[in-house]
């Protein structure tokens, strides 16, 4: 199962290079997964064209927010996954996320805009970071692909 994975795009709507973009670097996804921040609707409605799992974040518009979930958990291939979009500072975000969850192989979370791959406390913490350009970060998005094990990876868009 090979999963598309974004957070924080920030767009209140489509543009052609948003377009082009995710059709390129999610070609052959199964799944796409929005850690929030969506912020537009027309967006969630494009993602939608694949199998979208999201969740809200703070700055997602009033529709979004009435119809997407704070947190969730997916059971894909045998592994349970969190998905989040965090909250606070960056600095200790980790472990606010981990405290929403109990039992799961991975978090997939948002928020900080910052990449991040790593294991904490026995769980494998994600965030594909933003999908545009701020700090000193390029826009990144994530790859997850998910066999007998789960491989992550971050790929930069801009």
């Amino acid at each position: 199962m090979k999963i598309g994975v974004l957070s924080d795009t920030h767009l209140t709507g489509i543009t052609e290079d948003f377009k082009e973009t995710i059709k390129r670097v999610f070609e052959g996804v199964d799944m796409v997964i929005h850690a929030g921040d969506i912020t537009g609707i027309s967006v969630f409605n494009y993602l939608a064209n694949w199998e979208l799992k999201a969740v809200r974040g703070n700055m997602d518009d009033f529709d979004l927010y009435n119809l997407l979930p704070e947190k969730r958990i997916e059971n894909i291939m045998g592994k349970k996954i969190g998905i989040i979009h965090g909250k606070g500072p960056p600095n200790g975000i980790e472990n606010v996320v981990l405290r929403e969850f109990q039992n799961v192989d991975l978090i997939i979370f948002g928020h900080s805009h910052i990449p991040l791959e790593k294991t904490k406390a026995g769980v494998l913490l994600f965030n594909p970071g933003s999908y545009r350009r701020n700090y000193s970060y390029r826009g990144t998005v994530g790859i997850i692909e998910i066999t007998d094990n789960i491989a992550l990876r971050h790929i930069e868009i801009e």
